[in-house]
């Protein structure tokens, strides 16, 4: 099939699907010489800012060559300015388009007047290149503004391989083309922009969570590594239980709003150095339902998977455990996974109230409450994973 009787309603849609901006604007001078039958093919984009067109893609059959896109090579070509000492710059054609959103056909540039083209001639006289006819048009987003110029260079007749004017019949198709490459091209942009401050926020909402966690623990003199060892020692058993990707992901990011609760809790009770009374216990188990208080409400999955692990990670697997008294599979599983990594960081580490036990303590203990405290699969992944749990522990201990 020939190109000129290509459907530009596919083409649009080929341009609209293309996820990668440097093939796109490849595509984009590709389909237009396709469509014209042009050697030669340039490619601005409007700088808004440094108000000039930059080079993007330079191509030409006869010169073999193709700059930009997916080539790995770049165009080396300085910038139009639009304005030249405060003026419009109406001698360059391609700014000339860009400032009026008007297309320019010239049949031959070195029988026109009006326009600057010694850059041309004088790439002409370098190369021993002879451009004649070209077709400048203005790349106008579903706003009409201006986003890129593109500019095809020597029609090329398909049996003669003369060099020609160009086809007058093709130029209301390939400026319709032209405008559909910038709707794809301006939307490619804005996704981009979007992924980028989503990033962008992403980060910066992970960045609260971790301080939100710090803030909750602050007293302890710790704070900051347990909170790492936990979420790396939740992430392990997640990943031990072949959950998700994506889920480990949010358990590592969730787990350390395990405790974000505590922040209620006064501090002669955070910070006792004996064993709680009755009724001081039963206030410090109220930081489970403070911390699902404080993350409920949020449209986010980072955070209500902060709330399910903080309202449940001390229910116990017989039923023992609190706010609620969840048993076995009632209790969610991140909860599950949450109780095997704290309650191990938790005898591991040094507290107000007693000293660290040593590991090998900590792991009898971790046995013992197998099918009464822990859910067994996760304490059978626990000491499965083992060796990365101490890693972990090795690498992230509190040296004050």
């Amino acid at each position: 099939m020939t190109a000129s009787v290509k459907d530009l309603a596919q083409i649009g849609i080929a341009l609209s699907a293309e996820q990668n901006l440097s093939k796109l604007l490849e595509m984009i001078v590709d389909e237009a010489r396709d469509f014209t039958d042009a050697d030669g093919g340039t490619l601005y984009i409007l700088d808004e800012e440094e108000q000039h067109l930059r080079f993007e893609i330079l191509q030409s059959d006869s010169m073999n060559l193709r700059r930009g896109g997916t080539s790995g090579v770049k165009t080396v070509l300085p910038p139009v300015p639009l304005h030249v000492k405060g003026k419009p710059n109406h001698t360059n054609v391609s700014s000339h388009v860009a400032l009026t959103k008007h297309l320019v056909n010239i049949g031959d540039i070195y029988k026109t007047e009006g326009f600057d083209f010694s850059g041309a001639h004088t790439y002409d006289a370098e190369t021993g290149y002879r451009t004649k006819s070209m077709l400048v048009i203005p790349m106008k987003n579903h706003e009409s503004e201006v986003i890129g110029v593109l500019q095809l260079v020597n029609a090329v007749d398909p049996d003669t391989r003369d060099v020609m004017p160009f086809n007058p019949d093709r130029i209301d198709p390939v400026a319709s083309l032209a405008s559909q490459a910038a709707v794809a091209l301006t939307n490619r942009r804005l996704i981009s922009g979007l992924t980028s401050a989503k990033q962008r926020i992403e980060e910066a909402h992970l960045d609260t969570v971790q301080r939100l966690a710090i803030v909750a623990e602050y007293k302890d003199e710790d704070t900051a590594i347990h909170i790492k060892r936990m979420s790396r020692y939740c992430t392990v058993l997640a990943r031990g239980l072949d959950l998700p990707r994506h889920e480990v992901e949010i358990v590592m990011h969730a787990s350390p709003m395990h405790d974000v609760g505590k922040i209620g809790i006064p501090d002669a009770i955070l910070c006792k150095p004996g064993k709680l009374d009755a009724e001081e216990w039963k206030i410090m188990k109220q930081h489970t339902i403070m911390g699902s208080d404080i993350l409920s409400g949020s449209e986010s999955e980072l955070i209500k998977t902060g709330q399910v692990i903080a309202l449940s990670h001390h229910e116990k697997w017989d039923g023992s455990g609190y706010p609620t008294g969840l048993a076995k599979e009632q209790i969610p599983l991140l909860g599950r996974v949450c109780a095997v990594a704290d309650v191990f960081d938790a005898l591991t580490s040094k507290r107000p109230y007693k000293d660290p036990f040593p590991n090998e303590k900590a792991f009898e203990m971790l046995k013992e409450g197998s099918e009464k405290h822990f859910d067994k699969r996760v304490v059978e992944v626990f000491f499965e994973c083992l060796e990365e749990v101490l890693a972990i522990q090795d690498a992230f201990t509190y040296n004050p």
